[in-house]
């Protein structure tokens, strides 16, 4: 194992002991950090992080990350690559008039591009606050063969945005207006209406994030959890814009919440992509592209993936996928099981892993399995736990566990780990309960 290197560190003494404070600066600091993603495109590392505000779960969250190119020994400056709109920014958590980014999931497409997937929430408090969610308005309608995005004005009635960002009103009417639906910009003709991801007509005098601030829209986007990817040709140097994907994988059944379930997805032998989510009533989400992230599918008649809430993935050598969730309290972990490349699973009881209701990482090189997770009844003392799989009846039916390294003594909460090189594992991983984001390296013959 090699030494601690602190990747993201808040400079908020609110939200982090003010001595921590010390170590951050322009090179990896912000007010506060959650939510590590770690993957390896090509010879580069890439560390993603939800960017914060205000320490929680709202408020002004960008993403952003960083880079490494010789394994994780030194890292690029700190780059910020999706901004949600604002109205208003503060640095504690009264900060609610503002969009926001959370929870990002990396993968690597077959292609080489690096996907990013990562919930938008329209400005609101999102699954704090589950009373202003729009839970009976449609976000999609049907328009030209394809789910297109609605707005509504404050009166009820909708709007649909065509493929080239025109306003469309109910009777499928061009109405003069345009906008540029991720970003939120909505005009009439040249004239600035205003986002349609904020609530409020003018911007408030309150900027403490130092964030271009704007004001709301007079037609509004349902507030509810979306799905945006963003991607890189470049290992991560430069990122396309966020583009919204919900409407190709939302059912009725999902509520306003179809989110991201945090950590890296996967890519199979077959050159599947399969990204996990989750619902709000904690059940698990499966969906997978067949063309590099381009377009994305949900199996409509196996829509829920058998486990339950934040869910990771890895792949056995016989191509069999066991994906293990989040327990509801301390105990074994939950898992399932896919046999047909990610399509459908088959709920596999509980595997020996015990850990507390928090995020857990886990990838497998070969047979070996390795999972990072607190190893208490709380979040804390975090580890690495190997096993190896095994088979019943001729296929791959669990995971065996049999060592466990330590990560840290004390806060443990969401990692991230990734294969660095035919030697080494990397872990990213929180170790305060906000804003101190740490990496290690292991030599994997020290782990197994």
């Amino acid at each position: 194992m090699s030494g601690e290197k602190v990747i993201f560190c808040g400079n908020n003494p609110d939200f982090l002991d003010e001595k921590l404070t010390k170590l951050s600066d322009g090179s990896n600091g912000g007010n506060a950090f959650r939510i590590p993603s770690l993957i390896r495109s090509g010879n580069t590392l890439i560390a993603a992080i939800d960017r914060q505000s205000c320490g929680a779960d709202w408020g002004y969250i960008e993403v952003a990350i960083r880079r490494s190119e010789d394994g994780g020994d030194t890292w690029s400056d700190i780059q910020i690559i999706a901004i949600p709109p604002a109205r208003k920014t503060m640095l504690s958590d009264e900060c609610f008039g503002s969009a926001f980014y959370i929870d990002p999931c990396m993968t690597v497409a077959p292609n080489g591009d690096v996907l990013l997937l990562v919930d938008f929430y329209p400005e609101c408090k999102g699954l704090h606050k589950r009373s202003i969610l729009d839970k009976k308005k449609s976000p999609y309608a049907l328009y030209n063969k394809e789910m297109r995005p609605t707005l509504y004005d404050r009166d009820g009635r909708f709007y649909v945005v065509d493929k080239d960002g025109h306003v469309l009103n109910h009777r499928f009417t061009d109405t003069g207006m345009t906008v540029d639906y991720e970003s939120g910009e909505l005009y009439n003709g040249q004239a600035y209406l205003g986002n349609i991801h904020l609530n409020g007509k003018s911007p408030s005098n309150i900027n403490e994030a130092g964030a271009k601030t704007t004001f709301g829209a007079p037609l509004k986007a349902p507030k509810r959890n979306y799905l945006y990817l963003l991607r890189s040709s470049d290992n991560g140097k430069t990122w396309s814009k966020p583009k919204d994907i919900t409407g190709q994988v939302l059912t009725k059944q999902d509520g306003t919440f179809l989110g991201v379930a945090p950590g890296v997805g996967l890519t199979t032998h077959k050159g599947r992509v399969v990204m996990p989510l989750y619902v709000d009533r904690k059940q698990a989400v499966s969906i997978y592209s067949i063309d590099d992230g381009e377009n994305w599918h949900r199996m409509a008649g196996h829509p829920y993936a058998e486990n339950v809430d934040e869910w990771q993935m890895v792949q056995a050598p016989s191509g069999a996928i066991i994906g293990l969730g989040r327990a509801k309290k301390y105990g074994k972990t939950p898992m399932s099981i896919s046999y047909d490349d990610g399509k459908t699973w088959i709920k596999a009881g509980k595997t020996d892993l015990y850990a507390p209701k928090c995020q857990k990482s886990v990838i497998s090189i070969g047979d070996y399995v390795f999972c990072s997770h607190p190893n208490d009844k709380t979040r804390s003392n975090g580890v690495i736990t190997v096993g190896k799989f095994y088979k019943a009846k001729g296929r791959v039916a669990g995971i065996n566990w049999y060592s466990e390294t330590e990560v840290n003594k004390g806060f443990f909460a969401y990692s991230c780990l990734t294969r660095i090189d035919d030697e080494h594992i990397g872990i990213l991983y929180e170790s305060e309960p906000s804003s101190f984001i740490l990496f290690k390296k292991y030599k994997i013959s020290d782990l197994i």
